[in-house]
């Protein structure tokens, strides 16, 4: 294990993480101060500062790793046939759903937003590289390889996609960001099913 990766396993990081985390979502990023992080977190300030050089960093480092939570599964199965595409969609949907809205992400994320909009570039190019990015890829590849193998048309892949996510999320992640109650796991796995329900009535032949 090189040394980047002993930071990341490192408990003493994972304590600051958390305790950043509580900090900003109960005083607001610009009101938390170490101070109050490195108590919670029962560490030093020159801990803190061997892991992290800024406040900024730190939310980064969150962005990080709840974007990469939200990422599919790296072992999402080649399709075989469309019985099986389907299915592999409506898992993924589920999980993906689950993740996104999950309130811990929705609170971290509405906190990045807000300082990506004062000018955070950094957020907001780790909101890019570590979420929508990976899960765009690897959703492509997926469908590319469906289209491989005639289950869908090449040439739609594009477009089943956007309709996928479309049906999938809805407006359903500007409503958490809002405060809105949250949708259970049942209404998730309906919106699962009917994404792929769309996809498949639109996959069936003209």
């Amino acid at each position: 294990m090189d040394e980047q990766q002993q930071n990341i396993a490192d408990p003493r990081r994972a304590a600051i993480l958390q305790a950043a985390f509580e900090v900003f979502v109960e005083k607001g990023f610009d009101a938390a101060t170490t101070a109050e992080i490195v108590r919670r977190a029962r560490t030093s300030k020159r801990t803190l500062y061997e892991f992290f050089a800024s406040k900024q960093e730190i939310l980064t480092a969150l962005v990080r790793y709840g974007a990469a939570k939200m990422q599919p599964s790296p072992a999402l199965p080649e399709p075989q046939n469309k019985a099986q595409f389907l299915a592999v969609l409506g898992q993924f949907g589920r999980v993906f759903l689950g993740e996104l809205l999950h309130p811990e992400r929705t609170a971290m994320y509405r906190l990045a937003i807000a300082e990506a909009g004062r000018g955070g570039g950094s957020i907001a190019r780790e909101l890019e590289a570590t979420g929508r990015a990976p899960v765009t890829q690897a959703i492509t590849r997926f469908f590319e390889q469906a289209a491989s193998r005639g289950i869908i048309s090449g040439d739609q892949t594009a477009m089943l996609i956007s309709v996928f996510f479309s049906v999938l999320v809805g407006m359903t992640p500007l409503q958490a960001l809002l405060a809105a109650p949250p949708i259970g796991s049942d209404a998730m796995a309906q919106r699962a099913a009917l994404a792929t329900q769309v996809l498949a009535r639109m996959m069936e032949p003209a």
